[in-house]
């Protein structure tokens, strides 16, 4: 498969303090450009490093709302539109990269989809920094759904047995995504063939 060079993104980016030891940390960026296919060159397939990786729409909303606006808007409205977030991938969908994890600092969660199945993450892109626009939910999920996402995440049978209650949750359903420090272990993002094949089944 051949890939095209296409221009990188320019980011100012401001890191944040959380308030604590933890190694993540929320990102604010004042100025994001980006464009809408994933970047590799030939030094990149070399080395596996492929940074800035982009997925689905181009993103262009310049300012990143932080943790803590997130959270504190999600108590008085159950909807966020049209806005972007950074953080942490902290686990991702192993069955084909469907959904992610993003932890936006002090292990805070947040549960990533991504709109209309157009575009996967690679299954070994846990540990590098995503930058997401999209619409954010708080939501309950049910214990049905929290089983199914467990066995896609590779969780025990004892560990997905354990899950008995619903979860009022945080989710976000990305409409293009940017990876950042992403190191390819190996080539994991499902062809555009296999993608459709496995979106129908969910359908």
């Amino acid at each position: 498969m051949k890939y095209l060079l296409i221009p990188f993104i320019v980011f100012s980016l401001i890191f944040a303090s959380c308030g604590s030891e933890s190694n993540t940390e929320p990102v604010a960026a004042t100025e994001v450009e980006q464009a809408s296919e994933n970047t590799e060159t030939e030094e990149s397939r070399e080395s596996g490093i492929v940074s800035p990786s982009m997925f689905g729409a181009e993103i262009t909303v310049e300012e990143v709302t932080s943790k803590d606006e997130f959270f504190e808007q999600l108590k008085t409205t159950d909807t966020l539109r049209d806005i972007v977030i950074s953080g942490k991938i902290a686990s991702v969908c192993q069955k084909k990269g469907c959904w992610m994890k993003v932890d936006l600092g002090d292990e805070s969660l947040v549960f990533v989809k991504f709109l209309d199945y157009e575009f996967f993450m690679p299954k070994d892109s846990d540990g590098s920094l995503a930058i997401m626009q999209g619409n954010a939910y708080a939501e309950t999920v049910s214990i049905e759904e929290r089983k199914h996402y467990a066995e896609d995440a590779g969780k025990s049978e004892e560990e997905i047995a354990a899950i008995t209650e619903p979860k009022t949750t945080y989710s976000f359903m990305a409409s293009g995504v940017i990876l950042k420090d992403y190191v390819r272990k190996e080539r994991t993002t499902p062809s555009e063939e296999e993608s459709t094949e496995e979106a129908d089944t969910e359908g």
